[in-house]
């Protein structure tokens, strides 16, 4: 077990005055990853000095290292590049990492994964979400979290974080056994998503009496749904956070603008944003303005990849885990609104979200569910606090709503909806909570397993009777028009 995992492990249930004192210990002297974050910090500085010649140079550097580190220690590389017909003597210069054949989830799914990783000290492995419904084992370093924790903090010093300050964090984690716990080596409180809104409120008001909190950070879909909570059960401690708090940190999810309006609206503050993922390859942050992503390229080297003139995936490769290399990794995230300079990706929009968050029309088209949901105007939107999507089959979809008022009858969800111009066949169905994965996010795109998997839940908790069979109460378009 490595050093800062074994110390995250023995310090993470400290009580708070301890955590607070630990707080005070800047990351770039902290134990197992000091020297790390130290390093990782001067890069960031020194590499937004640098000539756009010397960053093509830099970024070369760590490639070629990493290449040349994979071919030697994972038989994969090795096999792979041969079959490719790639030889590692063709780097010469950074126009040659174009030469490197990317690989994807699909690629790697075919190969054991001790046969793509090598056998080193102080691994861990994790497994990716599958948003897109394909997950992938890998193994990363634990070292890894020096380089992880100076770029994060880079992006939440946008809106004056420091270590000391305490935030509310709202992840996926089901163990918490209680509304909130605290997290001494993250000097965060943890909030239990799943339990009760009337547990939670009241020991965050109770927290929140006693210490100040700066900041919200977690799932966007999770920290709107608090937003929610406190404006229909506590309006006082509602405004008890907008004075105190500072911004919010929204991670792992899209930043659906619903979400984001009634985070920011609710609480009075300014957000921020990323762009990143369990492989560690890419890291890009809102440096400018919202949903324009500026990648850091001391991170992991990411760039463009143009499959065709209407679709272009972002493609990264991580400098650092020495564990499960991933090179030229096509996340197979389409990108838009690209700004390049000197060759270099400067900045690059997700607005479709993550891949897979589309669904097919009766001619056989992808429809982006932001295009649909966001880039119309619902006035569903006004009668509900979620509307997500479910589509079982091509030319079909159902929009699952979740009404904020009890008099919303599924029967006018229709004339609330803009289904015009488009060649589909909806059917609305009212449910009572919005439908989450089991890591607890709320995605635009619901899994059929992931919608019957809660409704389930529910039954058994006696939430839903018996005459309900989960789905709420439906009505298909054309049989109400």
């Amino acid at each position: 077990m490595s050093l800062s995992l074994f110390l995250r492990n023995r310090f993470t249930n400290l009580p708070l005055p301890v955590g607070q004192a630990l707080a005070t210990i800047p990351f770039s002297w902290r134990p197992g990853i000091g020297r790390t974050y130290r390093l990782r910090r001067q890069e960031l500085d020194t590499f937004e000095r640098l000539p756009e010649q010397q960053k093509q140079a830099w970024i070369f550097s760590r490639v070629r290292d990493i290449v040349d580190y994979a071919v030697a220690h994972v038989p994969f590389y090795r096999t792979y590049y041969a079959e490719q017909g790639f030889r590692v003597e063709r780097l010469q210069s950074y126009a040659d990492i174009q030469r490197i054949p990317t690989i994807s989830k699909r690629i790697l799914q075919n190969y054991d994964l001790e046969y793509r990783s090598h056998l080193i000290a102080g691994r861990q492995l994790v497994n990716t979400g599958g948003s897109s419904g394909q997950s992938l084992a890998l193994f990363i370093m634990a070292n890894q979290m020096g380089n992880e924790w100076a770029h994060m903090h880079r992006i939440w010093e946008k809106l004056g974080y420091v270590p000391s300050r305490l935030k509310l964090t709202f992840g996926g984690r089901s163990d918490l056994g209680q509304g909130l716990r605290y997290d001494a080596v993250r000097h965060s409180y943890l909030v239990d998503i799943y339990a009760e809104w009337e547990t939670v409120l009241a020991q965050i008001k109770h927290l929140v009496q006693r210490r100040r909190v700066f900041y919200l950070h977690g799932y966007p879909s999770a920290l709107y749904e608090f937003a929610l909570a406190c404006k229909r059960h506590d309006a006082e401690l509602q405004e008890m956070l907008a004075a105190q708090l500072q911004g919010a940190f929204m991670g792992s999810e899209f930043p659906m603008p619903l979400y984001r309006q009634g985070i920011e609206e609710t609480f009075r503050i300014p957000s921020i944003s990323w762009y990143g993922h369990t492989e560690r390859c890419i890291l890009a942050y809102e440096k400018r303005e919202p949903y324009l992503y500026a990648p850091f390229q001391t991170y992991g080297y990411a760039e463009p990849l143009q499959l065709s003139d209407q679709e272009i995936h972002l493609v990264g490769t991580s400098y650092y885990n020495t564990a499960s290399p991933l090179i030229r990794y096509d996340t197979e995230d389409q990108i838009t609104g690209m700004e390049m300079e000197a060759g270099l990706l400067n900045a690059f929009r997700v607005d479709h979200g993550r891949s897979g968050q589309f669904v097919v029309d009766q001619h056989g088209k992808n429809i982006p569910l932001t295009a649909l949901i966001f880039g119309r105007h619902h006035a569903l939107f006004n009668a509900c606090s979620h509307i997500q999507v479910l589509q079982s089959q091509p030319g079909k979809a159902v929009i699952l709503f979740v009404p904020i008022s009890p008099q919303l009858q599924v029967e006018e969800a229709p004339q609330l909806f803009d289904s015009s111009n488009v060649a589909l066949d909806f059917e609305f169905r009212r449910i009572e909570e919005p439908v989450r994965t089991p890591s607890g996010k709320v995605n635009l795109l619901v899994k059929e397993a992931d919608l019957q998997r809660q409704q389930r839940s529910l039954q058994n908790s006696g939430l839903v009777g018996q005459a309900n069979t989960g789905l709420g109460d439906s009505v298909d378009r054309e049989a109400a028009s």
